[in-house]
């Protein structure tokens, strides 16, 4: 098991499966319907809202497919440029939002932030209780909190 710590108090761990308080979050790798779906995320702009639901929906599809537990958001890299730094897409039936430097992100997304600017990521899911780094080739990264 690939393990390491650091300083935010999270444990690194990648690929495998890992069971949780109440949950289980398979760390595995990501569809390429997945993929292509988190590709899609920065187009938002110029998408037409049946494009978005349909993005929504191909993300639900693969949690309910693999997974027991659904993220409770999405924040990835945002190719916009200046002013806008990352974009989130929220499960909650929210709408794709891109967010400026230091603007605050909802549902407790800020976490991902840092990682989310990083090229070595796709895109961080984002859990109650850990974050779940999605690298472009749909392998993983589980960062579990500490709590």
């Amino acid at each position: 098991m690939n393990n390491r710590s650091d300083s935010a108090g999270r444990i690194g761990r990648t690929t495998g499966s890992i069971a949780g308080v109440g949950t289980k979050v398979l760390a595995g790798g990501r569809s390429a319907r997945y993929l292509r779906s988190l590709k899609a995320l920065d187009g938002a702009g110029k998408l037409a809202t049946a494009d978005i639901s349909e993005l929504v929906d191909a993300v639900h599809r693969e949690f309910a497919d693999k997974f027991c537990s659904t993220p409770v958001g999405i924040v990835a890299h945002c190719y916009l440029g200046a002013p806008y730094e990352v974009h989130t897409l929220a499960m909650d039936g929210s709408i794709i939002s891109h967010y400026r430097t230091g603007e605050a992100l909802p549902h407790g997304m800020d976490r991902a932030r840092s990682l989310a600017e990083s090229d070595h990521y796709l895109a961080i899911e984002v859990y109650p209780d850990r974050l779940v780094c999605v690298r472009p080739d749909g392998s993983t990264v589980l960062l579990e909190s500490d709590r």
